[in-house]
């Protein structure tokens, strides 16, 4: 199998921009509160990893942070997964003298990003456009069709000055040519 990506402009509307945004905040919040625990535990001379940290955070979720709720369970879930790359980064960097520790996330008005797995994104192909449906929301009009054929892993919705884009990632066998 080989896995592709194919990033495309998205075309959302006010609703699925909200929605967006929220993800961006959830995704920011998990990302923000292991970095802070990890930091607690190693001071208190815990050892810590990714998964009793996303662990603990689901636990406490339904009562600190009741709001993840109203967005895709990868939007708190995946956030780990990069604390995890971070740190992973960080002690390769020690290694060879560079010290790159991972840092808090910041809110940033036009820039934001969270993952959805392959089981909550579905891609409805059009006549002309290709649409995105994700939980929870209308369709959303893609600015080109997906150029790979295979399943969807995942994707991940970003936002960079005004404009959103989704990253498909589609494991697709090799030899198989793109949509036309």
């Amino acid at each position: 199998m080989l896995q592709l990506t194919h990033k495309i402009e998205l075309q959302p509307n006010n609703k699925a921009q909200t929605h967006f945004k929220k993800a961006f905040g959830c995704a920011r919040l998990a990302y923000n509160w292991g970095l802070a625990k990890w930091k607690e535990n190693y001071q208190k001379g815990i050892k810590s990893n990714h998964f009793a940290l996303k662990k603990e955070f689901n636990t406490l979720k339904k009562t600190h942070y009741p709001f993840v709720y109203e967005v895709s369970k990868y939007a708190t879930a995946q956030p780990f997964n990069h604390l995890n790359l971070a740190f992973q980064k960080f002690f390769k960097d020690l290694k060879l003298g560079k010290v790159s520790y991972p840092r808090f996330k910041r809110k940033r008005e036009y820039q934001g990003s969270f993952y959805i797995g392959g089981d909550q994104i579905k891609i409805i192909q059009g006549s002309t456009k290709d649409y995105l449906k994700i939980p929870n929301l209308p369709k959303i009009k893609m600015t080109e069709k997906l150029r790979f054929k295979g399943k969807v892993n995942g994707a991940t919705i970003t936002q960079r000055g005004n404009k959103f884009y989704v990253s498909i990632q589609t494991d697709t066998t090799r030899g198989v040519s793109p949509h036309p």
